[in-house]
């Protein structure tokens, strides 16, 4: 058994002195991109916040986000597959087509246009109205004030000409009194 130890120091010595031959790997050769065989999956991430679980209601979830797979992994049918795909706009499926547009889609679309561009224009002039209105309401309160100034000065004037109504009707009859009072002085 002693000697079955030694074996593998002999042949490891042995082994340390010889060249040791030096195995290098080949690079590989050029293989096309995985893009432009296969698409990847899309998986987005969704925030959730605090819920209950629906299943287990005594369960209730912390804030964390909900990975989703938005698109698997598919074969990319595209011939011009070349460049690397967008992974924030996956590739669209070469089953899909896009419905065509027709006449009426068409016009449907121009009359909501003009029906925008009028009622955009209406509210121009409902602004444009509401501003003359705003103006029209402030020059009617500097009327009002003014009208009221004017009345209680015309209120004041006329107090005034009452007063001076009341002394000129006392004024002939303290004349009057004068007068006679001058008179009997002077018939002697």
């Amino acid at each position: 058994m002693k000697y079955l130890l030694l074996l593998p120091l002999v042949f490891a010595a042995s082994c340390g002195t010889r060249p040791q031959l030096v195995i290098r790997p080949l690079s590989p050769p050029a293989v096309e991109p995985v893009s432009s065989v296969r698409y990847g999956e899309v998986v987005r991430p969704y925030y959730v916040g605090r819920f209950v679980d629906p299943s287990h209601p005594e369960t209730m979830h912390e804030q964390h986000p909900v990975y989703r797979i938005e698109s698997s992994a598919q074969w990319n049918l595209h011939p011009d597959a070349g460049t690397v795909p967008n992974l924030l706009n996956p590739p669209p499926n070469a089953a899909y087509q896009s419905p065509l547009t027709n006449d009426v889609l068409v016009a449907e679309m121009n009359r909501q246009r003009e029906i925008t561009a009028r009622v955009m224009q209406e509210a121009g002039r409902l602004a444009q109205s509401y501003g003359e209105l705003h103006q029209m309401l402030g020059e009617m309160k500097n009327v009002a004030r003014n009208n009221v100034t004017i009345n209680a000065r015309i209120t004041e004037a006329e107090r005034r000409i009452g007063d001076f109504q009341k002394e000129l009707e006392k004024l002939p009859a303290a004349t009057a009194a004068t007068n006679t009072s001058t008179e009997s002085l002077a018939k002697p």
